[in-house]
């Protein structure tokens, strides 16, 4: 009989000391979306996602080693811990609270955090592009070729002061479901080792001598070889 496998946490990507995030603030009041949307000095180079409006232009607030934000008016704002969706009720909750603005719509978007894909599933730096991602959808934003082994992915990430590595096998359901890493956290390092053939053949030897170009080069070196000891004798 098959038994159900539950998937770790719900996965939601969380806001943590060192995150760059965005808050636009909409309202019909033009005033106060002027006082809430700091326009940004650089015009706003970074990379906004999921949700966002207003172009690049407003600058990003940055989660500071308290767990906190400093937000127009409002002043320090705990959101450490938080989703993108629960920064935005509370945010909304705090202006009506205070009777700052009456009708607010706000949008919180992340602004460059993303997580890297190293090995042979193609090298790169991700950007996160929603509240959350799994560990298969990560690698398929890159390119897990046939050379890469499914079987022990490694998942590298920070938890507190320590980098902790999570081994993966993608062939095994319950290894998958069951691993801590099935949902992708910000600055996560994944990487795809490179099966036993793919590794002969980037050693020196390997199956080199199979290539035309192994064959082109000896030939290359035995007659320069043939060349210098000819010159010397003469």
């Amino acid at each position: 009989m098959n038994v159900p496998i539950q998937t770790q946490a719900d996965g939601y990507i969380r806001f943590m000391p060192g995150d760059k995030l965005s808050i636009y603030v909409h309202s019909r009041d033009e005033k106060l979306m002027e006082l809430f949307n700091i326009m940004g000095r650089n015009g706003g180079s970074g990379m906004m996602t999921t949700g966002s409006q207003g172009g690049s232009n407003y600058a990003p607030y940055t989660v500071d080693d308290k767990g906190e934000i400093d937000f127009p008016v409002l002043g320090s704002i705990k959101i450490s811990g938080l989703t993108r969706d629960e920064v935005q009720k509370k945010i909304k909750n705090e202006l009506i609270t205070q009777s700052l603005c009456k009708d607010p719509i706000v949008t919180v978007a992340f602004y460059n955090m993303t997580f890297s894909v190293l090995g042979n599933a193609g090298t790169g730096v991700k950007q996160i592009n929603k509240d959350r991602i799994t560990l298969m959808e990560a690698i398929a934003m890159g390119d897990l070729n046939i050379n890469g082994l499914r079987k022990n992915i490694l998942v590298m990430r920070q938890e507190g002061n320590q980098q902790i590595p999570y081994r993966v096998d993608l062939t095994s359901a319950e290894s998958v479901y069951n691993s801590p890493v099935y949902y992708i956290r910000q600055n996560d390092v994944i990487y795809v080792e490179p099966n036993n053939m793919a590794k002969r053949n980037s050693t020196v030897m390997g199956s080199s001598a199979y290539q035309p170009g192994f064959w082109f080069g000896l030939f290359s070196s035995v007659a320069s070889l043939g060349a210098l000891i000819w010159a010397i004798v003469k």
